[in-house]
């Protein structure tokens, strides 16, 4: 899995930053997508092009589709800027990881038979961003 090279909005530790659940649009889905991706960028200060960056897509891409001017399907750009806010930074992996990564490895059952699993099993059970069984992987 690869890192983005910066936290997600979701894991933010800058104190500037309001939590981000509480913000307007939280959590992120296909019908508010362009709304939130127009409230990050007010309330981080960061550009269109950052945002497109971190979801790996090309800037004029990211504005034809916030603009409602995209030709073609915006579904996969918005399942792209989804993906990227229900990221978190995995502190046993040091890497941006999305939310059913930690559901495979928190929610499954002590992996004892082999020793580095059965650590970040263990790490994962008093980490912050551990889902619960219930909610679908929302942490």
């Amino acid at each position: 899995m690869s890192t983005i090279g910066t936290t997600t909005i979701d894991t933010a530790a800058d104190a500037d930053v309001q939590n981000p659940q509480d913000w307007k649009h939280y959590p992120v889905t296909a019908t508010n997508w362009i709304d939130a991706c127009h409230e990050e960028k007010e309330k981080l200060g960061i550009s269109y092009a950052e945002i497109a960056r971190r979801i790996k897509y090309a800037r004029p891409s990211l504005s034809l589709a916030l603009s409602g001017n995209y030709t073609g399907n915006t579904k996969t750009i918005a399942d792209a800027y989804i993906t990227y806010r229900t990221q978190v930074l995995c502190p046993y992996a040091s890497e941006t990881v999305d939310r059913q990564y930690c559901r495979n490895h928190a929610l499954t059952d002590a992996p004892t038979h082999n020793p580095a699993a059965l650590r970040h099993w263990r790490a994962c059970q008093g980490c912050a961003h551990k889902p619960d069984s219930d909610k679908g992987g929302q942490s």
